[in-house]
């Protein structure tokens, strides 16, 4: 196999893989390394993904955000930092998490609140509360909200 053809092979892996689920350009160059291709070859198909429309970090980072949130019920906290593990631009990052419908958000936050209140079996008061903003902080939802809540679900406990 030629290195044009090897080229194309690998490029169309890569449209394809594009197809099946939304990608960044951090994904595709990961997949690619893992198939030995130059740092050179891996920015040309980068370059062609993009221009054809398979790459568009702006619709990537939308459909993050909105899966993390209502299926993982990750907090904005770690939606970031998950993005900016795959070295997407901070201004991307904001737009989309600006875009977070608070009232949504805060729904999210309540119920996991709950949920996590629920299964807390100490009943020490201050350990409840100590063990909740751990676990919400985990989820990486803001301090200052978790605190915003916690006396209310704990009296709901």
């Amino acid at each position: 196999m030629t290195n044009k053809e090897f080229f194309n092979k690998v490029l169309q892996q890569s449209r394809n893989l594009c197809s099946r689920s939304e990608k960044c350009r951090f994904d595709i160059k990961n997949f690619l390394l893992k198939k030995n291709i130059s740092e050179i070859d891996i920015e040309r198909i980068i370059e062609i993904l993009i221009n054809e429309n398979y790459i568009d970090e702006n619709r990537y980072v939308e459909f993050f955000v909105n899966d993390k949130l209502k299926f993982n019920k990750w907090g904005k906290i770690k939606i970031r930092y998950s993005l900016k593990q795959k070295q997407i631009n901070d201004n991307i990052i904001n737009d989309a998490l600006s875009k977070i419908d608070a009232n949504t958000y805060n729904k999210i936050l309540i119920s996991v609140m709950k949920q996590k209140s629920v299964s807390l079996k100490n009943k020490d008061l201050l350990k409840a509360k100590v063990s909740l903003i751990r676990f919400m902080s985990s989820k990486g939802f803001e301090y200052d909200l978790i605190m915003n809540f916690l006396d209310e679900i704990i009296k709901t406990k």
